[in-house]
């Protein structure tokens, strides 16, 4: 497949760099973070961490074949050794394989081992760094992160939530106020505030208005 597939598949929103993830994190816990940060949750395998190298050649496991990287591969941490350098290269500390094809193990989607290969003419010289993924070739899943962040941040989770709620309540009592007196509906209401503002949709209006109805009976019912 060629590089075109390559730059589509990983500019998909399901993948960050370690900067998007540290910038990412940095924003919701309202504090400096860095890629140590990141280190330290994979040190405890509570992060997946996959590597990207477009292109690059890969063997299977105990079977023949040779095949082509063209989407972020996850990195095993079953070898201890082995994830202690990778979770390293988060702490910019690069590894250096003390002999050649001393790569980690890696795992696809289908859950085959994988490991780099190349050419021979190509191959790298051993303590080549090509060997071991770069800093900038180490990504997240986007969703990973996701998943974390309740654990990560409960109290920034549980406020998100609560604002919201309020926001809906405040809605809902803005719409009283713009039904006293007259007989209106919510899409009645919608359909004048996308008249107001052409960046409103009027679907989207009528859905947060309902949203906000539902929370407001809620609010009625306690």
């Amino acid at each position: 497949m060629g590089n075109t597939t390559n730059k589509r598949f990983f500019h998909r929103k399901q993948w960050l760099s370690v900067k998007q993830a540290v910038d990412h994190l940095s924003a919701l816990s309202e504090e400096p973070l860095t890629s140590t940060h990141l280190a330290d949750l994979a040190d405890e395998q509570l992060l997946d961490l996959y590597w990207y190298r477009p292109g690059q050649k890969l063997s299977l496991e105990n079977h023949e074949g040779i095949q082509e990287l063209i989407e972020p591969v996850k990195l095993c941490f079953e070898n201890v050794s082995d994830w202690r350098a990778i979770v390293d290269i988060l702490r910019h500390n690069p590894a250096l394989p003390a002999y050649e094809h001393d790569t980690p193990l890696l795992e696809d989607a289908d859950g085959n081992h994988l490991r780099i290969t190349f050419d021979y003419h190509q191959r790298p010289e051993p303590f080549s760094s090509l060997w071991y993924p770069t800093f900038t070739e180490l990504v997240l899943k986007r969703d990973d992160l996701e998943l974390l962040e309740p654990q990560l941040f409960p109290s920034q989770v549980a406020e998100i939530g609560l604002e919201r709620q309020l926001l809906l309540n405040v809605i809902w009592q803005l719409e009283q106020l713009a039904f006293e007196n007259e007989e209106h509906t919510t899409s009645w209401l919608a359909e004048q505030l996308a008249q107001r503002s052409t960046s409103l949709d009027i679907i989207v209006c009528e859905r947060i208005l309902q949203a906000a109805e539902r929370e407001g009976a809620t609010g009625r019912t306690v």
